[in-house]
């Protein structure tokens, strides 16, 4: 069996007793199984062998597949994503034999069929909303599914089914596979598998027919093409050595019956699966005029879905049934709210805690730091909840003018893009994050680049001209702002140089040396300075052992790491052989999994101890993910900033703004770009997430499911809630049908509010109790946008409207809390509140 499972979303669960899932189909031998199967084909064609007849099923067809039903699936010529349900035959009550097939219906009973797609669309979305009774709703949809097949579709009784009760026949006819499946390069007749089953020649011609619906010929014939097909996709045999080998008699009839099947000779098939599907060995990296995007990564989604969820509304002979309110217009959830208690001593001993969370904040690249609106955008954030550091790619980049030679090839350093810059962020109270990348034009060794704006991911061509470059800058960083200043600043050596091809032009030992050499460029000038990275692209850190390698070199060699750096986003992490798979999201559980991994790398080194940093971190690693600018953002910064805790020295969020070109800008104003603010300035919920988070006090008093309290010296509490809501299964895995510009809320799991009773002891005297809410009604710019009218291109009137319309409302009254303080707050998802008690004198 050659099949590409997508995603599964119930197999076999709790109290749920059916398989539900998705896939791609490549080619599914003859086969059967005691389930009933329907299959609804959700894009592409597929070629169907049952009950005797060959069908090609095109989008949108279904069909059913009875219980012991021997069947055959074929892809086409054109890629195919199918949806799968099956379940026992005791659901339908009886041996009925159901025809249903929509690739036959007339316009009489296509009514009919639309049922079946309702059914399968709402038992779909029941599973992937995940709401309080989905399983109930979901075996609901398939009794009704049940009970409409037999009223329209049942057609006398399955034979198949009452004749299995010795079951000998299908035990014959899976010997009978089986052999030829393990003798097909031989030379197999009828009479040999006649006389193997001790059988007549006529019965037993008869009985493989009526189960198979081909002649045995006919059947061994197409075992042989397939095999052919796939030795000449994977072999450098020649053809008539895979004609012999597949049983062919001579190459002259495999050439006859392959060209039958495939509409194309062997050496033409071959040499277009060559030219479609083989790497080429000696491929360079993309550089952006041959990539679609230029981002790191070509993220691979589907719609799928979108053709069955049109079904979803539609008048059945129960009456009209409706898409849930939630899914279509976002509105909030009626599903089953759950309940928290937070019990919280005021006067208890606090843990203080280091904010991570504000140690490193990041931008796209260095030129864009001398831009008005990425400057106005900075300075406001700073003001409101400073970072100590900056990070950002492309210091050395040819746009920052920073290396030309003279003519005999001297080099010519000018440092006034970057003085220009760095003096901004210093008069900020930021510091550098020094991320030593990309490579200037004149010392690339090769022309591979990344991004819109063309980043130099080429090793150097003498490694010796860039260590003085790198010399040359540490020494006049020290001269202009002092020893006092540059030894608190971190070097990075380069950008997820683990990304071969993408970030990095060179093998991965060409890095090693090219990190050994940069460390001892800096280094020489004081060792004290702070030296480290590698920058490290998380796909590397699950799937192969680049950390490890690294560490290794350094060790040996004896080169300093004085902090180790990495990056982590939600989607699943590809492995090498995996480059067909669709983009997956990972749990949120996956940033705090990521982070334990690297720590048992870093274990077992003389590396243990080292500053760590995640220079790099976002829900999505695609700039243009719609999710960006929703009110999800809130609670996901904060419950990741949360957990999180006391793993690492900083934790950088990328980036901060939308003034930010790796990709061509689009015309939105809300295009799900990186940034804590869109271009325009206008603060996401994202950005609300830290200006939150920097009210909290200095000592942990209290933590626990969605709730984080905290004190600070001067006897005040804050008081951090929050409703973490994930997406749901259809889009974790793939599919993201039901994203669009105006309706981003359809893709998270269906959960009902979030009521935290809470009761607050040790608070004597009087406070003054201020409530800070965020969610979809209360601040969250985008939802404010589509409430507007989602205008194509905002005015200033309707720029400085949504500006103060952005943000949490507030609250404030007095309290007199000598018996303790107790309330209840709901939040509905993706809410968020912070409760502040100031002592008042």
């Amino acid at each position: 069996m050659i099949i590409r499972y997508l995603y599964e979303f119930i197999q076999h669960q709790d109290d749920l007793p059916i398989k539900l899932f998705v896939n791609s189909v490549k080619h599914i031998h003859f086969h059967w199984h005691k389930e009933i199967e329907i299959i609804y084909v959700l894009q592409g064609t597929v070629v169907m062998y049952t009950d005797q007849r060959q069908y090609t099923l095109r989008q949108d067809d279904i069909i059913v597949i009875n219980s012991m039903s021997v069947h055959k699936i074929e892809r086409t010529n054109e890629d195919n994503v199918l949806l799968t349900l099956q379940f026992g035959p005791e659901w339908l009550d009886t041996s009925a034999f159901i025809h249903c097939n929509s690739s036959t219906q007339t316009e009489e009973n296509r009514s009919s069929y639309d049922v079946i797609r309702h059914y399968l669309a709402k038992m779909v979305y029941e599973i992937n909303k995940k709401a309080s009774g989905f399983r109930s709703y979901t075996l609901g949809c398939l009794q009704m599914l049940c009970g409409h097949l037999l009223r329209y579709f049942a057609s006398g009784t399955n034979e198949a089914v009452e004749e299995d009760t010795k079951s000998y026949d299908y035990k014959r006819l899976n010997r009978v596979l089986e052999y030829i499946d393990q003798h097909y390069n031989q030379k197999i007749s009828l009479q040999t598998m006649a006389d193997q089953e001790h059988l007549s020649l006529h019965y037993f011609s008869h009985f493989f027919s009526d189960k198979i619906g081909i002649p045995f010929q006919k059947y061994l014939t197409l075992v042989r093409l397939e095999k052919a097909q796939v030795e000449l996709a994977n072999t450098a045999k020649s053809i008539t050595e895979i004609a012999l080998d597949c049983g062919f008699a001579n190459v002259k009839l495999f050439n006859k019956y392959f060209k039958e099947k495939y509409n194309s000779t062997p050496s033409a098939y071959r040499e277009s699966f060559a030219l479609t599907d083989l790497p080429d060995p000696d491929r360079k990296p993309l550089t952006y005029e041959e990539s679609s995007s230029g981002d790191y990564y070509e993220t691979d989604t589907i719609q799928a879905m979108s053709s069955l969820y049109r079904y979803l509304h539609l008048h059945t002979d129960e009456g009209i049934e409706s898409r849930p309110v939630s899914s279509v217009a976002g509105t909030i959830s009626a599903a089953a709210s759950t309940s928290v208690n937070v019990m919280v001593q005021a006067n208890e001993q606090g843990a203080p805690f280091d904010k991570h969370w504000n140690v490193v904040t990041t931008a796209g690249r260095a030129v864009e730091g001398l831009r008005e609106d990425w400057r106005c955008q900075f300075s406001g954030m700073q003001r409101r909840f400073p970072f100590q550091y900056i990070r950002f790619h492309g210091i050395f980049n040819d746009e920052m003018m920073v290396y030309s030679e003279e003519a005999d090839g001297t080099p010519i350093y000018n440092w006034s893009y970057v003085d220009k810059l760095y003096d901004y962020l210093l008069q900020q109270g930021v510091r550098p994050f020094v991320e030593l990348g990309f490579m200037p034009s004149l010392l690339r060794r090769s022309n591979e680049t990344v991004f819109w704006w063309k980043g130099c991911i080429s090793p150097p061509k003498e490694q010796a001209k860039w260590d003085a470059l790198i010399q040359a800058f540490v020494r006049h960083c020290l001269n202009r702002y002092g020893w006092d200043e540059v030894s608190r600043w971190y070097f990075e050596v380069w950008n997820e140089p683990d990304l071969s091809g993408v970030c990095w032009a060179g093998t991965k030992e060409e890095y090693f040396a090219f990190y050994e050499s940069t460390t001892q460029a800096i280094k020489s000038i004081s060792p004290e300075l702070k030296v480290g990275g590698p920058a490290l692209g998380y796909g590397s850190l699950w799937n192969d052992t680049w950390a490890e390698e690294f560490l290794a070199h350094c060790s040996d060699r004896q080169v300093p790491l004085d902090f180790f750096s990495f990056h982590v986003y939600s989607e699943y992490p590809f492995q090498k052989e995996e480059n067909d798979r669709l983009t997956t999201i990972m749990p949120p559980s996956f940033y705090m999994e990521s982070i334990e991994r690297l720590k048992a790398k870093l274990s077992v080194t003389s590396y243990r101890d080292v500053e760590l940093f995640m220079t790099e971190w976002n829900f999505s690693l695609y700039d243009r993910n719609l999710v960006h600018d929703t009110a999800f953002m809130a609670p996901f910064v904060i419950y990741h900033a949360l957990t999180t805790l006391g793993t690492m020295k900083g934790l950088a969020f990328w980036s901060f703004t939308d003034v930010f070109e790796e990709s061509i800008v689009p015309s939105s104003h809300f295009y799900g770009g990186f940034g804590l603010m869109n271009r325009d300035g206008l603060r996401k919920p994202s950005y609300y997430a830290f200006e939150l988070l920097h009210r909290l006090g200095d000592q942990i008093i209290a933590r626990g499911d969605g709730y984080f309290a905290t004190r600070h010296s001067d006897g005040s509490v804050q008081l951090l809630l929050y409703h973490y809501v994930h997406v749901d299964q259809l889009f974790a895995s793939g599919d993201w049908s039901e994203l669009s510009d105006m309706n981003r809320y359809a893709v998270f799991e269906e959960k009902g509010n979030k009521r935290f009773h809470i009761r607050l002891e040790g608070l004597v005297g009087s406070y003054k109790m201020t409530s800070y809410l965020l969610d979809r009604e209360h601040g969250s710019v985008f939802d404010e946008w589509v409430r507007l009218g989602t205008p194509q291109f905002l005015t200033e009137e309707e720029l400085h409207y949504l500006d103060a319309r952005s943000g949490p409302v507030m609250n404030t009254r007095m309290i007199h809390a000598e018996q303790g303080w107790q309330q209840e707050v709901t939040l509905s998802p993706h809410g968020v509140m912070l409760l502040t008690f100031a002592r008042q004198f």
